[in-house]
């Protein structure tokens, strides 16, 4: 799939000032590096930091950014807003205001879901600092949106993602069973509403947990919940 080639939605910005950054993550170590990545570049500022998606949406109804920084999972409280319940709301309630997420998720399935839910960048984490300061002048300065090398390539890929290490895709009746099962229904509920024997569902909700190295099923819950299936 392609990326789209313009920010054209977008206000023009003001060139008068720098453009102020808001960045959000649950590690303090990322957060630094990331500070530490944009601090110094001209035309930019850093001066807001936060630690879960709660806390980045009180901090944005309290005053004007024009660039938010922000990974996509942050597991800092099990009823915190992550994933793709909050670039939904950030694009809600600030749509002039470019998203740009930085994650380590590896199911290709949910980025394809990121990548298509109106963000101007995601880079991988594990691609180094610059590309922090990549993707703030693409989006900002030349209106342009980013996406990582690693992210492009995966991006691109045409069958899932079992290249390069990566986690083997879920099938469409895998995605289905883990949804409905996080979403409080049992199996026998599940086999029901989608026509098939219980021991099937409980195979593919099995078969889906190993591809995505879940041992529980609170993790199961989790997983769905950070990656916008419920």
């Amino acid at each position: 799939m392609g990326v789209p080639p313009t920010l054209s939605s977008l206000p023009i910005m003001n060139a008068i000032r720098d453009f102020r950054i808001a960045i959000a993550d649950d590690h303090p170590v990322i957060r630094h590096a990331v500070i530490s990545a944009l601090t110094g570049m001209p035309g930019f500022i850093v001066d807001a930091a936060v630690k879960s998606g709660s806390e980045l949406l009180q901090l944005l109804s309290e005053g004007t950014w024009d660039l938010i920084i922000t990974d996509l999972t942050m597991g800092t409280a099990q009823d915190d807003i992550d994933g793709l319940d909050l670039i939904a709301r950030l694009r809600k309630r600030y749509p002039d205001i470019p998203v740009v997420v930085f994650t380590m998720l590896a199911n290709d399935d949910v980025l394809i879901r990121v990548s298509r839910s109106g963000v101007a960048g995601i880079v991988d984490k594990r691609e180094g600092i610059e590309e922090f300061r990549i993707a703030a002048r693409e989006v900002m300065q030349h209106r342009r949106p980013y996406f990582s090398a690693k992210i492009r390539a995966r991006l691109h890929r045409p069958d899932g993602n079992e290249k390069n290490g990566g986690k083997p895709a879920l099938t469409k009746k895998e995605m289905n069973v883990i949804r409905l099962f996080a979403s409080g229904a049992s199996l026998t509920e599940i086999a029901r509403q989608v026509n098939r024997s219980v021991s099937t569902v409980a195979t593919q909700k099995s078969t889906a947990m190993k591809k995505l190295h879940l041992e529980t099923n609170a993790d199961l819950v989790k997983y769905s919940q950070v990656n916008g299936l419920v």
